[in-house]
Parts: structure tokens; sequence; C-alpha cells
């Protein structure tokens, strides 16, 4: 019969762990747990490392909590548990577990994850928590499968001076979901370290980032890098990506193969460089990948241009029903090429701000002003007068940014 434990600052690791007579620590919750039982932490804050002794079942999930309305604060100032590249919340090779609703701080590495050797974790989720002040990742997995990272809120990651990851990271991950979190204020500009958004990385596959609302990180806002390995099935969506460097990336670093990922619905302003690219930068290396697609995005406000193809190795590469705005940048490149393969890149039915000498436009392209609702306010509806209007092609993808079903071929993310 699953229980229910409860940890309180006022408790006892000697107590029953029951609601009248609460353990202390939550160290102590993780080394008592079975397969479907709960630990409901009272609010308070918790100077302490949690390292998960047990896994759950297909059926019975472990599970911590906070408990409903108190804000559960886990707290690793001065904790220092040697060089291992570990976690605050450590899942290490755990599976099956649920952390919902905790608060992971001051982390001499990364807040909440698994960073094994080779195992890796399976079947885990992460809701409704968050991280602030890590050297490394808020949350990272690394190697394992099924992994969910939803509604979390993700603070000032990778703070570190070298090799400090991505603000989320998944590297290896066969089907996961990154939805509904917010990543932000995570600025350390120290060469070799990290810094990227979100990233599904090294021969990820399976997987969704959808809904997420990254601004103001010191690199790109959403990667999907397979480096060494074969990554596919990626689809990337929905998201907000602002006050970055770059907004959303593919690239393959490291001789790996990237393939089949679609991004679409997706908005992307006030960027240094580019709102997208694709990569095929770290000479030395191949950099294969096939079947990428950019359709519906809004791209607004971009120091250099909207989209940026680096990638010579890169086939079948759509890029379509795209607006491309300039705001105030308006020496911006609507697209940019720099050693693509055109011929395996198809261009079509996108509005450019405007053309620019040397570079490719596509076909049905249009040139002019999208007449949003409000750019200034960043609100990126068209007005019912936009060029934007039944313009496009009409795809596979049927809903906008808003989750409405399009019933005609609008360029962009939203409708009108």
């Amino acid at each position: 019969m699953p229980n229910i434990y409860y940890v309180s600052n006022q408790g006892k690791d000697s107590n029953a762990g029951t609601q009248s007579s609460p353990w202390k620590t939550i160290q102590k919750g993780a080394n008592s747990v079975k397969p479907g039982d709960t630990v409901n932490i009272k609010g308070g804050i918790y100077k302490e490392r949690v390292t998960l002794q047990t896994s759950g079942s297909a059926n019975n999930y472990i599970t911590f909590t906070n408990n409903p309305g108190e804000v559960v604060t886990i707290d690793g100032t001065g904790i220092d548990w040697g060089y291992d590249w570990n976690s605050l919340f450590n899942l290490n090779s755990k599976n099956y577990i649920k952390l919902i609703g905790l608060r992971v701080i001051n982390s001499r590495w990364a807040g909440i994850g698994s960073v094994p050797d080779s195992n890796g974790s399976e079947n885990i989720l992460i809701q409704n928590c968050s991280t602030y002040n890590t050297k490394s990742s808020g949350i990272v997995f690394i190697t394992g499968s099924n992994i969910i990272i939803d509604g979390n809120s993700v603070e000032r990651a990778c703070t570190g001076t070298s090799n400090t990851q991505e603000c989320i990271s998944l590297a290896t991950i066969a089907t996961f979901t990154i939805k509904n979190n917010h990543v932000f204020n995570c600025t350390n500009k120290i060469p070799g370290a990290g810094g990227e958004g979100i990233d599904a990385k090294e021969g990820s596959s399976n997987g969704t980032i959808c809904n997420n609302i990254v601004n103001d990180v010191v690199k790109v806002g959403i990667y999907v890098d397979a480096y060494s390995k074969h990554e596919f099935n990626i689809e990337v969506y929905g998201n907000t990506v602002y006050n970055s460097t770059q907004g959303i990336v593919v690239a393959t670093e490291h001789n790996g193969l990237l393939e089949n990922v679609r991004i679409y619905n997706n908005i992307v302003y006030n960027c240094v460089n580019w709102g997208l690219a694709v990569g095929g930068w770290n000479p030395g290396y191949t950099h294969a990948m096939q079947g990428i697609s950019f359709i519906y995005n809004t791209i607004y406000n971009i120091g250099d241009g909207g989209i940026y193809l680096n990638n010579g190795e890169a086939n079948n590469v759509v890029i379509t029903n795209n607006i491309f705005s300039a705001g105030s940048q308006t020496s911006s490149v609507p697209i940019y090429v720099n050693g693509a393969n055109l011929k395996q890149t198809t261009i079509d039915y996108n509005l450019l701000n405007r053309i620019a000498s040397g570079q490719p436009t596509g076909t049905h392209y249009i040139v002019g002003d999208p007449k949003f609702v409000n750019a200034s306010l960043y609100n990126f509806h068209l007005q019912s007068n936009s060029p934007a209007i039944k313009r496009g092609i009409k795809t596979n993808i049927l809903t906008d940014f808003d989750g409405n079903i399009r019933t005609n071929a609008d360029l962009g993310a939203f409708k009108y």
C-alpha cells in the first residue's frame, strides 16, 4: 500500500514521517520511500543535497511535492559534494520519479537532474519547479528516455566558468517533452561557459519543445544539435524567444546526423545576430542533416538577419510561410546564405523586410510591412489589411500560435 510521508523544518528524522510526526530532511524521505510513495514537504528552506536511493515502477511513481500553497526551497549554499558534475536534487539512474512544486537554488553544479556516467534515468516528470543561480544547468538529463519537463522556471543558470552546459539540457534522451517553461536571465559571458536556453542534443529523439518562453540568455534561445550522434523526429513550436544572441538554431557539430526537425509557429524577436539558423560550424567535422523545415514563424527586429543558412551538407531544408520583419534593424538581411546548398533548399511564400543584394528571396515572396497589430508591444497578430493574410501555401501544420485551426494560409505565427 503506497504511503504519504511528511517533511518539515520542525520535524525530526527519528520521527515516523507522518503528518503529525514529520521528518526533518528531504533526504530522510529519499532514503525511505518505496514505489508508489509520496513525500509531502512543508514550506521552508532546506539546506541539503538530496540523492534518490530508490526507483518507482510503471504504475507506482515516487513523488516529491510541496505541501499545497507552500514554498519549498532546497538551498545548496556551502554544500560541496566533490567534482562529479551532478545535481543538488540528484536523480542519477533512477526511474519513475515525479518532482512537483520544488525550488532549487545555489547549486555548485546543476539544480535538478541526472548526469550519470552511463545508465541515465527513465520516466521522469519535473513539473512546476524552479531553479535559481546554478553553476551548470537548472535542469539536466544525460542519457535516458521518457523525460517530461513541464511548467518550470529556470533563472540564472550556467553561472560557472567553463563547460556549464545549457539552462535546460537534454542529451541522448529517447522521447521527451519540454513545454510551458520560462528560461531567463542567463547571461554569463565567460568564454567557454555554456548558456543556451533549451538544448536537445547528442542523439536525442522523438521529442517536442513547445510553448516555452526563453529570454535574456547569452547564446542561443533554443538549440537542436545532433553533435556526434543520430538525432531525429523533433518538433519545436509555439515558443517565444527574445533578447538572446540567436533565436532557434539547428546544428550537427561533430559528425552526427540530424533529421526530421520541424520548427513552426514560433516568435523570435530582439536578438543580436540571427532569428533562425542552420549551422555548419566547427571545421574538420561533417554536419549532415536532412528534412529540416521552418514554417509559420514570425521573426522581428533581429540585428543581422532573419535566417542564416551556413551548412552546405544540409539536404531538404524548407523555409516557407514565415515573416521576416526588420523592425528598427533596417540593415537586417531576411535570408542570408553562407555556404548552404540552395539546390537542397526550398524557399517559398515568405514575407521579407527587403531584398538583400546577392542573397536569395525564393519564390512567391512579398516585400514590405506585415502590419502587426502592435509590434512595439510585441503583439504580432496581423491587422485585417496585412499583406501576409492568405498569401502562404497550405501545409500539414493545422494550428497557429494561439492553437486555432488554420482555415487559410496566412504567413507568420498568428492568425489575424
